[in-house]
C-alpha cells in the first residue's frame, strides 16, 4: 500500500497534471546516450556506458514532454517512463501518439514500489520528482539499485537556496489561509502580485507556472516539498556508493562565471569525484 504522501502527491496531480504543455522543441539531434554523456562530461570515464541503444527508465515523467525528448533525442533507444497521475499518463500517452514516436511504454507505478522491477537499466532519470517523497533517500537506493553495473543515473532536486522564494511563498500562502483551489490560488497569486516591495514575492510572480492553475499548485500549493544542499547531496552519494559526474547546467554563464572565480581547479576535478561502480549526473539545482 501507498504510504500517506505517495497518495497526497498522486491526488494532487490527479486534480492538476503537470507540467501543462502542447508542444516540443522542433529539432533535436539524434545521438546515443554515451555519446550525448562524453559531450556534456569530456572528462569522465564512460567505457561501461556503450554506444547501443540503450534501455531508459524514466522516474516520475508527469504528463509526458520529458521522457518524449528523450525519446526523440536517442531514437534507438527505448524508454520506460512512469508516474503515479493516471490522468498525467493518460496525457502523455496522447501527445506520444500525436506525435508518432513508438519508443516509449508508459506504466503507472510509485517509485517507492519500483524494486520489485527484475528489468535493469543503462540510464535512470529523475528529475523533479525525490524531493516530492517522505524518504527521498529511500526512493533513491530503489532507483540505484534498478542501474546496470556502469550505469549512470540523472538526478534532478530542489535546491535550499536557490527555492527561497517559493519558501517565503510558501509561508505568505500558509499564513494568510489561502487553498489549493482554483479560486483560493488566483486570489494568492494577486495577494502576491501586490507585495512588489518583497523581492523574494516580486521573484515567485517572474515564472510562467505561477500563471496556470497547475503551475502555481506545484510550485507553491505542493502537498509535499524537500530541499537540498550540497553537503547533504555528497552525504546522500557516499551513502549511496555513487561517483558523482557533474552537473547539468540551464545556461552557459553559470559553469563560465566558476571558472573565472577559480582558475586554479582542473576541469577533471570538478567532473568527477567519490567512488563506486555505479554513477549518478547531471544533478542540477532548481
Amino acid at each position: 500500500m501507498a504510504d500517506e504522501i505517495s497518495v497526497a502527491v498522486q491526488s494532487q496531480y490527479e486534480a492538476n497534471p503537470y507540467p501543462r504543455w502542447l508542444r516540443v522543441e522542433r529539432d533535436v539531434a539524434h545521438t546515443s546516450v554515451a555519446e550525448f554523456l562524453r559531450s556534456l562530461f569530456p572528462a569522465a570515464d564512460f567505457a561501461g556506458l556503450p554506444d547501443a541503444p540503450a534501455r531508459i527508465l524514466v522516474a516520475g515523467c508527469g504528463t509526458g514532454r520529458h521522457p518524449i525528448g528523450t525519446a526523440r533525442r536517442f531514437p534507438d533507444s527505448s524508454v520506460l517512463a512512469v508516474d503515479l497521475s493516471l490522468t498525467s499518463l493518460a496525457y502523455a500517452e496522447r501527445k506520444t501518439r500525436e506525435l508518432g514516436i513508438g519508443n516509449i511504454e508508459y506504466r503507472q507505478a510509485d517509485i517507492l514500489a519500483l524494486g520489485a522491477l527484475a528489468e535493469r537499466f543503462d540510464v535512470v532519470d529523475c528529475t523533479g520528482v525525490l524531493h516530492h517523497l517522505e524518504d527521498p533517500v529511500a526512493g533513491w537506493r530503489i532507483l540505484c539499485s534498478l542501474l546496470r553495473p556502469g550505469g549512470v543515473m540523472r538526478v534532478g532536486l530542489y535546491s535550499e537556496i536557490a527555492r527561497r522564494h517559493v519558501v517565503r511563498a510558501r509561508e505568505f500562502i500558509a499564513a494568510a489561509g489561502f487553498a489549493p483551489t482554483p479560486p483560493a490560488s488566483a486570489h494568492a497569486a494577486r495577494a502576491i502580485l501586490a507585495r512588489q516591495d518583497d523581492a523574494l514575492l516580486a521573484r515567485v510572480a517572474q515564472g510562467e507556472d505561477f500563471y496556470s492553475v497547475s503551475g502555481c499548485r506545484d510550485l507553491i500549493f505542493h502537498v509535499q516539498e524537500q530541499r537540498f544542499t550540497l553537503p547533504r547531496i555528497a552525504s546522500v552519494l557516499a551513502e549511496l556508493d555513487l561517483k558523482f559526474i557533474g552537473f547539468e547546467w540551464p545556461d552557459t554563464d553559470t559553469p563560465a562565471r566558476y571558472r573565472a572565480r577559480f582558475p586554479t581547479i582542473r576541469r577533471s576535478s570538478i567532473s568527477t569525484t567519490g567512488t563506486g561502480s555505479r554513477r549518478t549526473g547531471p544533478i542540477p539545482s532548481c
